[in-house]
């Protein structure tokens, strides 16, 4: 009888229908949706903790009711905790989500740290590169404590996450399985803070996607009680064992480190594909033929306008360059004279034209960002891109610059584009465009680069210092977009859109002003932008998207803390704003870079060896061309960054070139790079060419499986037509 109830419970485990026993001792925290009014939500564990849903709607899950939160309304869970909850060395958390996205920095829950800027909650979980991070500050003398998932989490399926801490191990635990194992000590100071599900204070990202539950206890529950939480509740979600695809192409493991090796954390394994594990694509072996420019002549010609442009073919956005052919920007930025020139190439006009032609014969068809008017001069020159910044010498004309990493600061970080004079200054600024107006091996010209925004630019600009004559227009500007949005200027109840579509009202400013004039004094070149890099408040946000479009003619990104491009992301850019992409900065910096450099600045990845920056270059650029709505990419920079580098972004020197300071070739990146760009026309090809044969698989499995549903449907009547018949 022992053995048959034994099974008999095993069975009933496994269908989600019962469970092992999980004493109810401990529980101090239970919320979850269901017979929730959509207002508040009960606390089930009887501690009288009830929380407030700050926006958010409900949803039917199977079996049970979960909260949607849409990632821009600042949607979440408010517990204000009565009195503190009874939680010291010993705690156990369990949480049910299922994310549609999952933005580094994105919080799942915690009781955030009493410094708002510090990540570390009292205890909590966030995401950080698509992996949940579960963190503790402890009380004073007792080290914070951070430990992350082996792998990242995957999107658009429930996932219940679990952490235990017994004041001296902590483990994650990953749908009922334990995943990682840390032993630290760890006790909880707790503060006045409230508990918050779905958002952290402050900008971080909040949560989008949805949330089921989430339960504390006040001890370290066991790895069979965690697996029995999982199984009592994971028919209720739907969750079945998540199903893995085989990958399209092989990889190989790269492990990074963040932009900075002194940090702390885990290395992480970053599946790589390379060229040749690309599965069924066979190098070209000989070049493509192209013309001057670096256009594919093996492609049908487009019409030519005597200058570059772009054009949407069959789903893909193309660059047309002078002659009609479409053409794929494969450029190097910051190309600058090496030191020594002399002494290695015999002077700076021979080095620019060894160079030119070095560039050239790698794949290299042009220049990008900060690159040496000198080599316009050279018999053949690549094609490049002009920068010509209208708010930065506005801002320095009147004195409101502020030192600021990667680009020129302002004071509170409110760039003065509502400043009265600033219309006025950029229509005398932009006749120097004209000197270039009609080079045809210029692609665009672009302006500024990284223009700050914060994600609470309107708080900045609302809290500006009114009595400081420079600074009061924005002020005065924010305050009346506010006070037409809400009939009011009161920030307690701003919310992230109210915030995300300022940024886009702010940056509108800039361009209706700036654009209008690039194309009156350089009416044959392609508008570029002004650089963006910010991924939250930019990337991330669809108001500035649908605002860019229809001032860009290609937008230029800056693509920084992603390994490879993201589809999902350039999925939605595409939704947002349907224009050609440019990634105008990525890169990564190795370790065993000779003579050694500090690697401790700039935001490139960390690896271990130049081999593996030579792979991250073919990952990303394999990512990119598979993307319709991208049409080039610049890898960041020609030169390392000297060791006796003394500037904010390079401070101790890193190796972000392809070239060390005497302008030597780090061969292995080189080679890599080498192979892939001469394989760009014909690897757009493969990668079209795969994913309609995706596309057309998947509608035929479709259609397949609505005809099964149809057929089905027809036989169900017809029995039950029998069942109900009376025989004869």
């Amino acid at each position: 009888m022992k053995s048959i109830a034994k099974i008999l419970g095993i069975l009933l485990v496994g269908s989600g229908t019962a469970m092992a026993d999980v004493p109810p001792e401990g529980l101090v925290g239970h919320w979850s949706f269901e017979g929730c009014d959509g207002k508040t939500v009960k606390d089930h564990s009887g501690g009288g903790h009830g929380g407030v849903i700050v926006s958010g709607t409900l949803h039917k899950e199977k079996d049970t009711v979960v909260l949607a939160l849409d990632g821009l309304e600042d949607g979440h869970v408010r517990v204000e905790l009565k009195q503190p909850l009874n939680l010291s060395k010993a705690i156990t958390s369990v949480f049910w989500f299922r994310a549609s996205r999952l933005r580094t920095g994105t919080v799942l829950f915690g009781i955030p740290n009493t410094n708002p800027e510090w990540t570390t909650p009292v205890f909590g979980m966030s995401v950080k590169g698509g992996y949940v991070v579960y963190g503790q500050y402890g009380a004073k003398g007792v080290p914070k404590m951070l430990v992350e998932t082996r792998t990242p989490v995957p999107l658009n399926q429930w996932v219940c996450m679990a952490a235990t801490s017994d004041g001296d191990t902590v483990r994650l635990y990953v749908n009922g399985e334990q995943d990682v194992e840390l032993k630290q000590r760890a006790v909880l100071a707790f503060n006045k803070h409230p508990l918050l599900i779905g958002a952290g204070l402050g900008m971080k990202p909040s949560f989008c996607g949805r949330i089921g539950e989430l339960r504390l206890y006040n001890r370290a529950l066991s790895p069979e009680e965690i697996r029995a939480l999982f199984e009592e509740r994971r028919m209720a979600y739907g969750w079945t064992p998540p199903v893995t695809p085989t990958p399209l192409d092989g990889t190989v493991i790269v492990e990074t480190h963040g932009n900075n090796p002194e940090t702390p954390g885990p290395w992480r394994a970053q599946p790589t594909r390379l060229l040749e594990t690309l599965h069924g694509y066979t190098p070209s072996g000989e070049r493509v033929k192209q013309n001057r420019y670096g256009g594919c002549m093996d492609l049908p010609r487009e019409r030519a306008t005597g200058f570059f442009r772009t054009q949407k073919i069959d789903g893909r956005w193309w660059l047309i360059d002078p002659d009609g052919y479409r053409f794929y920007h494969v450029a190097i930025n910051a190309v600058r004279e090496p030191r020594h020139v002399q002494k290695h190439f015999g002077s700076a006009e021979q080095w620019a034209e060894k160079v030119t032609v070095q560039l050239r014969d790698n794949g290299f068809n042009g220049l990008g960002n900060w690159t040496s008017p000198r080599l316009q001069q050279v018999t053949q020159p690549l094609v490049w891109v002009r920068r010509h910044d209208f708010l930065f010498a506005f801002a320095r004309k009147k004195g409101f610059v502020e030192a600021a990493s990667g680009t020129q600061g302002f004071p509170d970080r409110c760039m003065p584009v509502f400043h009265p004079e600033f219309p006025a200054f950029c229509e005398a600024y932009g006749p120097e465009l004209a000197s270039t107006a009609n080079d045809p091996t210029l692609l665009g010209i672009m302006t500024e680069n990284e223009i700050q925004c914060p994600a609470d630019l309107l708080d900045r600009y609302l809290a500006s210092d009114a009595s400081d004559a420079d600074r009061k227009p924005g002020r005065d500007a924010a305050a009346a977009w506010l006070m037409a949005r809400k009939g009011t200027i009161d920030t307690t109840g701003l919310t992230r859109r109210d915030r995300y579509e300022f940024i886009a009202y702010a940056f509108g400013r800039y361009y209706s002003i700036v654009t209008p004039i690039v194309r009156k004094h350089a009416p044959n070149h392609l508008y570029l932008g002004s650089r963006i890099n910010y991924s939250h408040g930019q990337f991330d946000n669809p108001w500035f998207w649908k605002m860019l479009a229809p001032f860009h003619d290609v937008v230029s990104v800056n693509y920084y803390s992603r390994w490879g491009v993201q589809a999902d992301e350039l999925s939605d850019w595409a939704a947002w704003a349907d224009r050609p992409i440019l990634f105008t900065e990525w890169y990564a910096k190795a370790l065993d870079v000779v003579p050694k450099l500090a690697n401790t600045h700039g935001a490139g990845w960390v690896v271990r060896t130049q081999e593996d920056r030579a792979r991250y270059y073919q990952h990303f650029a394999l990512s990119a061309l598979e993307m319709p709505n991208v049409v080039g990419w610049h890898f960041f920079k020609y030169l390392d960054d000297p060791p006796e580098s003394k500037a904010l972004d390079n401070l101790g020197g890193a190796n972000k070139g392809m070239f060390d300071i005497e302008g030597q070739p780090h061969l292995p990146l080189l080679q890599r790079a080498c192979a892939v760009n001469h394989e760009v026309y014909p690897l757009i090809e493969f990668f079209d060419k795969r994913t309609n044969v995706f596309h057309l698989l998947t509608d035929a499995k479709t259609r397949q499986d609505r005809k099964d549903g149809v057929m089905a449907t027809t036989k169900a009547k017809l029995e039950t037509r029998k069942e109900v018949e009376p025989k004869p």
